[in-house]
Parts: structure tokens; sequence; C-alpha cells
């Protein structure tokens, strides 16, 4: 695809390491306030971490379960895999809203323009050239979908997987949740997908079955409540307080429900219960 058409079609990132280190802050201190815990499924460390080995560029796909899923992405980055520069499709009239996600990494395309595909993998080979460490990150369902629903990965991620000869992939699952705090909870699962150099086809069989067995796992944890199959996604993520909710504590002994469903709900904090 010519250089013309690229360009009539993509709006290209302008990234600025220092605006993306400042954003990354800033974003984290987002999610300490507005959430109870960031909670990272146990065995998704090593996974994260591993991204930010490799010499070739890293994929990395997420479910689109809320507005703050770029916010946990940036984050995500910024803690497992910072040596890899972040790079992510947005569509282009959000873009021109929140123009300052050029300076991240965040490139603008149409979604609904059969052409954007190619020309999203012709300018992400481009960018390769100069940048060939960059990570994609990407929620390839395109449009905001219920965490519970089974994932169908729209074909772009998979095509970018094979342009770009990806050496490190992996999926992410990301729940919105309250267990027992007046906060949401985050809870991310991450598990590797192979990173063989296959076609288009090969790439969204592996990634639709990722995405959908990892799902399902999380789905699975977050139902259960057990806190001891998270961890705190990093130490300032960790459930705050030392107890549960005065307000909620009352409630269970005015409904009589009393000290042993209390301790279940700070073990579901990941809280010591010292009544025992």
């Amino acid at each position: 695809m010519s250089q013309t058409s690229v360009d009539a079609l993509i709006v290209p990132a302008t990234p600025s390491p220092r605006v993306r280190a400042v954003f990354a802050s800033m974003v984290a201190g987002m999610l300490r306030r507005k959430f109870h815990a960031v909670r990272l499924a146990q065995g998704s460390r090593a996974v994260l971490s591993a991204v930010d080995g490799g010499k070739r560029p890293a994929i990395v796909v997420m479910n689109h379960a809320a507005w703050w899923d770029p916010i946990l992405a940036i984050v995500l980055w910024k803690i497992f895999f910072p040596s890899r520069p972040p790079y992510g499709p947005i569509d282009r009239a959000e873009l021109r809203r929140f123009a300052i996600f050029r300076k991240v990494g965040l490139f603008g395309v149409d979604p609904d323009n059969p052409a954007t595909l190619e020309a999203m993998r012709t300018y992400l080979v481009r960018v390769a050239e100069d940048v060939p460490r960059l990570s994609l990150v990407v929620t390839p369902q395109g449009k905001f979908t219920d965490a519970r629903d089974m994932v169908t990965p729209r074909p772009g991620a998979a095509a970018m997987a094979a342009a770009l000869r990806v050496d490190r992939a992996v999926a992410v699952a990301v729940e919105y949740g309250f267990w027992v705090d007046q906060k949401p909870e985050i809870f991310v699962r991450a598990i590797p997908i192979a990173a063989d150099e296959g076609s288009t086809v090969s790439w969204q069989r592996r990634l639709t079955e990722a995405m959908r067995t990892n799902q399902a796992e999380l789905a699975s944890l977050v139902r259960a409540r057990d806190a001891a199959a998270f961890e705190p996604l990093a130490p300032r993520f960790a459930p705050k307080g030392s107890g549960t909710n005065p307000i909620y504590d009352l409630w269970l002994r005015v409904t009589g429900r009393g000290a042993a469903e209390l301790g279940d709900a700070r073990r579901n904090r990941g809280v010591h219960d010292d009544r025992r």
C-alpha cells in the first residue's frame, strides 16, 4: 500500500518517552484511587515479565470490557515490559478528542473501513523498522463486550502478529467487579501464546483459543472469591484497609450472620482475621 493511502487511513502515533512516563504515572494513580485493588492471578507475573525479552515485536491481546482497558494496559506495560515501546490502535474519532494518546503510542484507525487492515499492517511494519522491539497492545474484539461473553476477536490482531513476526505473544483477560468493598476491583490473568511464524489464519486460531480459555479461567477464579488465587499487581495496588467496611461489619451483626461470614469477607480481601 502506498504511503499516501496509509496517510489517508491512519493517524500516526507521535510517541514521546517523557510524556509516556508521566502519563503512566498519572494513570497508575487513577487506578489506585478508583479501585479497591488490582489483583493478578497467580502465575501471570512470570508470563507478563517474559514479554520484556526478545528481539522482534511483541503482541499483547486483551478482552475489551470497559473504558479502563487502555489505562490498565499502560500500567501493565510500565510494570512488566517497559523496554518495549507500546503501540496500539484506537478509533480515530476518539484520538481526535484525546490527542495526548498519540504521545503515548496510540494511532488512529477507522474500524469500519475494510481498507484499514492493510493500512495498519503497512504502517506497523514501517514503524517496526525503526522500533524493532515495539509492543503492540490491542483489544481485538473491537468494541466493548461483557467479560463473561465468549471472545470473538476480529482478524486484525492475527494479521499484525503474522506481519510483524512477533517473538512474544500473550493473552490478558480482565474483569471489573465487586467483592466486599464499596469500590470495585480489577482482576487480571495472563497466559502465553506460542509465537511461531504462522499465517494470519494460524494466528487467528491461536489467539481465539487463548483468549477464550483465559477468560473462562479468570471468570472461574473471580466467582470463587478466593483471594489466595491472586496477588496484588504491585504493592500500591494491594487491597486497602485492615478490615471490611464498618457499615458492612454492622450489617452482618444486625442480620445475625456474625463472625463466620465476617471472617470470609476479610479473607476475600486478603486480610488476616485476628478474631479467630
